[in-house]
C-alpha cells in the first residue's frame, strides 16, 4: 500500500487558514468534494463522523503529524487529503506540540481494514525527519507529491 495510491494533488492544501481543531477539520474535509469522494449534500455528515471520531481519542500524533480519519456513509471511496500550516495549529497531540502536517482519511462505512493499513504507512513517515521538514516546507502540491512517491 502506497500514500499516493490515495492522494491526488487536488486533495492537497499548503497553507491551511483555519486556527482551530474543528476548523482544520472541516476545511480539510472540503477537499474530499474533489474527486467525487463525498458529496456536498453528505458533507455535514461526514464532519459529524470525523468528530465522533476525535471524541473517542484525539488523531493528533506526535512530530507535528495529525491524521483525522473517519468511516463514514457519506463516503464513497477511500480516499487521502493532505494540508500543511506552517506555525501549526494546537491538535491534542500526544507530545502536547502543534501540528503541522495533516493527513484526513475518508473511508466507507463498510470498509474494512484498509484504512488502518493507510493510517500505518502514514505514521511511518515520522521516522524521517529529514522528510517532515521538506513536506512543512515545500510550497507547491507537486513538490509534496514528489516528495511522497519517493517515501
Amino acid at each position: 500500500m502506497k500514500i499516493m495510491d490515495y492522494l491526488s494533488e487536488d486533495r492537497i492544501k499548503i497553507g491551511l487558514t483555519e486556527k482551530t481543531k474543528s476548523g482544520i477539520l472541516e476545511e480539510m474535509a472540503k477537499l474530499f468534494l474533489n474527486g467525487d469522494i463525498v458529496d456536498s449534500e453528505n458533507m455535514d455528515e461526514f464532519l459529524k463522523d470525523l468528530n465522533e471520531r476525535e471524541k473517542l481519542s484525539s488523531t493528533g500524533l506526535q512530530d507535528g503529524i495529525a491524521i483525522p480519519h473517519a468511516k463514514s456513509p457519506a463516503v464513497k471511496k477511500m480516499a487521502l487529503a493532505m494540508g500543511t500550516v506552517k506555525d501549526g495549529v494546537e491538535f491534542d497531540c500526544m507530545d502536547g506540540e502543534v501540528s503541522k502536517l495533516f493527513f484526513m482519511i475518508a473511508a466507507p462505512e463498510n470498509t474494512k481494514g484498509e484504512h488502518l493499513d493507510l493510517l500505518a504507512e502514514i505514521s511511518k513517515l515520522s521516522y524521517d525527519e529529514d522528510l517532515l521538514e521538506k513536506l512543512e516546507n515545500a510550497d507547491k502540491s507537486l513538490e509534496i507529491i514528489k516528495l511522497l512517491e519517493k517515501f
